[in-house]
């Protein structure tokens, strides 16, 4: 199997845990992290100038909701993210339950991808459509740098009720590359609890596990 991998500490979790079984398949990293460790564990690297579709990509997020959209980018991976998840013939989100929303934005800002020659105005346009832009910066107070040599600026806004219409929105200011909004990518949620893991394939096992924690 050729497989794509996002980024973070779950990730990691999950890449470990296939060097324990040995797994033969080829992993396409979505960041330079996530290539290090894929390196270090033994696992063998591949690309996507070598694979043109992925039988399957295992990555995390910061908010999933009921419909599968997602935020994601805290990491500062969320370009190379969709670009390995586009590629994928099947996407499995893995995360804990306290990532579940009933709408995106509740707690996380939107990452969005800007080149650096413009990020000042691309903060003046970002807020012009309703967010609250902050430019995401290092414990040095230097701005953040991704893989690809690209600023961050979070965005928070009040309410985000229609995600797919926000995600074209935010890529049409000047300058912006991507960002972290996710429609339509997730096949299937794997929701770690207190009681082990859930696995949701549909809103309906969205909506009745989130009611199910909600008793708890």
């Amino acid at each position: 199997m050729a497989v794509g991998l996002g980024s973070g500490s779950t990730v990691a979790h999950v890449a470990k845990y296939l060097a324990k079984l040995k797994s033969g398949a080829s992993f396409v990293p979505s960041s330079i992290a996530t290539q290090r460790l894929v390196s270090e564990l033994g696992l063998k690297l591949a690309s996507l100038h070598e694979y043109r579709k992925l039988d399957l990509m295992i990555d995390g997020a910061d908010e999933v909701d009921a419909d599968f959209n997602m935020i994601k980018g805290r990491g500062g991976a969320q370009t190379r993210e969709k670009i390995v998840a586009d590629a994928a013939k099947r996407v499995v989100i893995v995360v804990d339950r306290t990532k579940l929303v009933d709408r995106l934005g509740e707690k996380m800002p939107v990452p969005v991808e800007v080149l650096p020659f413009v990020y000042k105005t691309a903060i003046r346009k970002l807020a012009e459509i309703g967010g609250k832009p902050v430019l995401r910066v290092t414990p040095t107070g230097a701005p953040f740098v991704t893989d690809d040599g690209n600023y961050i600026i979070d965005v928070k806004f009040r309410s985000i009720s229609n995600p797919a219409k926000l995600e074209q929105g935010i890529n049409r200011v000047p300058g912006v590359i991507e960002n972290g909004i996710f429609v339509g990518v997730a096949d299937i949620v794997l929701v770690g609890h207190e009681g082990g893991c859930k696995i949701l394939k549909s809103k309906k096992d969205f909506v009745n596990f989130t009611r199910t924690l909600k008793k708890t």
